[in-house]
């Protein structure tokens, strides 16, 4: 039989401590911190389901792991536990969920000394219970018995872990509609149960939540959005509300299903996924800085102010159903709760019906009646839709006929609202479902439009009350047995019991960290080459003193090269991270005082390069080289070795993966947040080496010097480096050097097209994350103003490759969901205007070219300051110019929709005035350039 709980999983600090930049070691109270998951039960060698998720833990600790000085403080509410739940979905659309404790636990004392982190320090700590069924509350009332045992002072009767090995392995899901299961944890009873499979879908959640946040005209636009497949983004302060309002919800448009991007809690440093085209519905704690996004199209749902925002227009539900659907909310909530019984009993349209009574607190009666009345207004909406289904080879339903049904008997035309919603892949999906299924028999739609249409009570057509429900209990024979009457109490929650080979791991890497601070704290003596010395070193001649250093410099050389060959030689289910080659790597870059490991290491990778290597890293290996660069480049900066630095970033731009379209992603942009780039000396002595290097110095030494200069910002756009930071110093080394006017044009020109290409294809780049909220609830980033430019950090990239998975899994919805930003024609590939054209076909992913299809994926952006309707900009290359509109030598943003866009154009010569121009319905490249404080600007047209 099925359990009810399938994992208890503990997330927290683990022994390897990472910031969330990537950079290993304690940093101090003000960075947050990587979570991993410290225990779990069953235990990670069972069999009977799946392990939990790899992304949970940064998914329930969404802020990362901030180390605290002191822990609960009764005066203090910020330090108070804090209860929530989370729901994840999976890459093939299946939910997990959670309810979770964070709460804040000492510092583990073997991980303090390891790290030095300060004596008697506290660390964010996350306990979890992990189910496939939607029972939020029995899983929320049983995490915070557990969390009230642990801590109680008069004990457990036995030791907890044994206490929730029995809860999880022995209470059965219960069988919806038939079955009660009582369990105790000590000597509280808790009951699990489901309602009946024939009637709505199980929501063990309160509706009240969305009703308190959001007044009956938001709620309806949150609604419509959500029908309509936009991207919606929830804020909210508490995280309980950003899942509650996200499944209620979910519940309301039921009989259909939100099909794309679902993630009510979003880890903080996935903040960029929210410039991601494809709709999702998303919910994002309000500490996180959004400013630095572009945020078009995106409504923004802030509960604690009620209120909605967007730049695209959501069209309003028609008439008459919307006054419909508004009066049946209004009669519900205000006062807070008029006469269900009544309404039960007579239900019907008159105001008289439902006079007002006193008030009640809210219930399952207010979340029942709540979820009838929109499913009333879809039954209303689609009356008669079943005479259009079809099933052919090429529609499921016949829309146009529905419409125009629908026109005749309202006398209105078609309803933008309505179209929309039909052509939604949450309709199709709702249609497909039905055709040939169980589903169809048990359509609660279909039987309330048919109870409706008969003049019956609506509440018919659920499932009748059956009798009393068999009571299952589970009893614990081993409560108040062990240790004859003994007490078990705790001053922290308790780590389980690990076995051998886990003890074994942990102490390895404890080691290794206590061996790495150990190593820094050391000068020259601690180098390979005076590790190797004795007394008998002392008495060797400067010439054999030189001989024996070659000696050993070679030694490390050749050494690293066998390493660095069998690293890219793992096998696909090898952890290189893990791995002995690894290991070694990093223990040689990281314990030489001179600089040997980490310049010896970068040379063999840039000697295999030249022997003809493809550069190209599998996800994992990518992984483990981009950390090893890292470790690298901040020794030698902290050596002042900038020409070590100079080889690194050259073979980082050089070794990539692929991601899931395709699209290389090189080291090169992951090294952002070392500090070493925002060094002008660094850059300055960088252009230096690039001259020396020149293969073409008889040419004009301008020429040479704004090719060099293009080099290098080639290297800045590839690390991310703001675009304002860039042009600083190319700004300031290109002055030096006197490079002329119209150069300066030519580089600020390919300055602001790379940075272009390479946020259209990698998202915005990411940094280093601040410090924390004064509520207990850390933000990514400080919110002065003096940081605007500045961008999230990296998140761990497990976190990243699950929100990756979840805008991937469904191909052909997230091609459709590209139709309201732009359309192709299939004749010959130009663009026509959507929006405002009703008579424009739905884009056919067959009929566009290569580059098209590539594009669609991966660098949709909006054009921002324009009047007009939706103005889509894809940043693409002169290769994927030539796909589109052919064989043309000019690169730049390709603009497409109907436009009405006013560009303003200074020009120098004219001493601050400025020209306008006004750009209509044009489809043509725009060209941006900067040169100082002005701005010159030059077009194309095409057409």
């Amino acid at each position: 039989m099925a359990q009810i709980f399938e994992y208890f999983v503990v997330c927290g600090l683990g022994p390897e401590i990472r910031t969330l930049d990537g950079n290993k070691g304690y940093h101090g109270m003000g960075d947050m911190y990587l979570p991993s998951l410290l225990d779990q039960y069953p235990p990670s060698t069972h069999s009977l389901y799946p392990p939990p998720p790899p992304q949970l833990p940064t998914c329930v600790l969404p802020a990362g792991v901030e180390i605290f000085s002191s822990g609960h403080n009764p005066n203090d509410v910020s330090t108070y536990p804090r209860s929530y739940p989370i729901v994840l979905t999976e890459g093939d659309g299946s939910k997990i969920y959670l309810s979770c404790i964070a709460f804040r636990d000492p510092v583990s004392e073997d991980i303090a000394e390891a790290y030095r982190v300060p004596a008697n320090s506290f660390a964010d700590k996350c306990i979890c219970l992990v189910s496939h069924s939607p029972s939020f509350r029995v899983l929320r009332e049983a995490l915070e018995e557990l969390f009230a045992l642990c801590f109680s002072p008069d004990g457990s009767s036995k030791p907890l872990w044994d206490v929730i090995a029995y809860m999880v392995s022995k209470v059965p899901l219960p069988i919806p509609g038939k079955d009660r299961v009582l369990f105790a944890i000590e000597n509280c009873l808790l009951s699990a149960d489901a309602p009946p499979k024939d009637g709505l879908p199980h929501a063990d959640i309160s509706f009240e939540p969305l009703v308190q946040c959001l007044d009956v005209d938001n709620l309806i636009k949150l609604f419509t959005a959500v029908l309509l497949e936009r991207r919606v983004l929830i804020r909210s302060n508490k995280y309980s509300l950003l899942t509650l309002v996200s499944e209620a919800i979910c519940h309301l448009i039921y009989p259909f299903r939100w099909q794309h991007v679902y993630i009510p809690l979003l880890f903080f440093s996935g903040v960029d996924y929210i410039d991601a085209p494809t709709p999702y519905m998303m919910g994002l704690h309000s500490g996180v800085d959004t400013s630095g996004l572009t945020m078009d199209g995106v409504a923004v749902v802030d509960l604690e102010y009620n209120r909605i925002t967007t730049s695209e227009d959501i069209p309003p539900i028609p008439e008459p159903e919307l006054s419909s659907l508004r009066e049946d909310i209004m009669k519900l909530l205000y006062p807070k709760v008029v006469g269900i019984d009544q309404m039960k009993s007579q239900y019907d349209n008159s105001c008289e019906q439902f006079h007002k009574v006193g008030s009640k607190p809210w219930g399952e009666e207010h979340d029942l009646q709540l979820r009838l009345i929109f499913l009333k207004f879809f039954a209303s909406i689609l009356s008669g839709y079943r005479n259009f289904i079809e099933n052919t080879a090429t529609q499921v339903f016949n829309t146009q006929a529905f419409l125009k049904k629908r026109s005749r008997s309202t006398n209105k035309p078609p309803d933008a609202m309505i179209t929309q919603f039909l052509e939604s892949q949450g309709f199709i999906d709702y249609l497909e479902r039905g055709i040939g299924s169980d589903e169809k028999a048990n359509n609660l739609l279909d039987k309330l439009q048919d109870t409706i249409g008969r003049g019956q009570n609506p509440f018919s057509i659920l499932p009748s009350p059956s009798a009393e429900p068999e009571i299952i209990t589970i009893s614990d024979p081993g409560v108040g047995i062990s240790g004859s009457g003994a007490k078990h109490c705790y001053d922290r929650f308790p780590s389980n019991i690990r076995t051998e080979e886990q003890e074994e791991k942990r102490k390895s890497i404890l080691l290794a960290a206590s061996g790495a601070l150990e190593n820094q704290g050391k000068h020259v003596s601690s180098s390979p080459m005076a590790m190797g010395r004795d007394s008998k070193a002392e008495s060797l001649s400067p010439r054999e003193r030189a001989a024996e250093r070659e000696r050993m410099v070679l030694d490390i050389k050749v050494k690293l090269q066998g390493l660095w060959l069998r690293l890219l030689k793992l096998g696909a289910t090898d952890d290189p991270l893990s791995s002995f080659e690894y290991g070694t790597i990093l223990a040689l870059i990281e314990s030489d005082a001179e600089g040997i490991g980490g310049s010896g290491f970068v040379e063999c990778i840039r000697e295999h390069i030249h022997s003809g290597w493809l550069c190209q890293l599998t996800e994992e290996q990518f992984i483990a080289v981009k950390e090893l660069l890292k470790t690298a480049i901040s020794r030698a900066t902290s050596r002042n070795d900038i020409s070590t630095v100079r080889d690194a970033l050259e073979v980082s731009a050089e070794m990539y993966k692929k991601d899931s379209n395709n699209v290389p992603d090189y080291v090169q942009r992951h090294l952002l947040s070392l500090s070493i780039w925002e060094e002008l000396r660094f850059w300055e002595g960088y252009f230096e080496y690039l001259m020396e290097q020149s293969s073409n110095k008889s040419a004009n030494y301008v020429s040479v010097v704004t090719a060099q200069l293009i080099i290098m910002a080639s290297h800045m756009a590839g690390l991310g480096l703001p675009d304002t930071d860039a042009w600083y110093m190319l700004e300031t080394i290109a002055d030096k050097n006197n490079i002329g006017y119209k150069h300066f044009i030519k580089l600020r020109g390919f300055l602001s097209h790379i940075q272009q290409l390479r946020i259209g294809y990698w998202g915005i780049s990411s940094v280093k994350i601040p410090s924390a909220s004064s509520y207990g609830l850390p933000s990514p980033r400080s919110l002065d103003a003096a940081d605007e430019d500045q961008q999230p950090a990296e998140a761990s990239g497990i976190g990243r490759s699950w929100v990756q998975s979840m805008f991937s899994r469904d191909t052909a919805s997230r091609a459709n969901s590209f139709s309201r930003v732009r359309r192709w024609t299939s004749d010959n590939g130009t663009i026509a205007t959507n929006e405002n054209s009703k008579t424009t076909a739905s884009p056919r992913k067959s009929d566009l070219p290569t580059a098209a299809q590539k594009k669609l994926q991966t660098s949709v952006r909006t054009l921002r300051g324009h009047t007009g309707a939706i103005t889509a900009l894809h940043c693409v290359t002169k290769r994927e110019v030539w796909d589109l509109i052919g064989d043309r030598e000019d690169a730049g943003f390709f603009i497409s929709g109907s436009t009405d866009c006013m560009v303003k154009i200074w020009d120098p010569s004219l001493r601050g005035s400025e020209l306008r121009a006004t750009l209509r319905g044009h489809t043509g490249y725009l060209r941006l350039f900067s040169l100082n404080k002005f701005v010159v600007m030059a077009f194309l047209f095409l057409n």
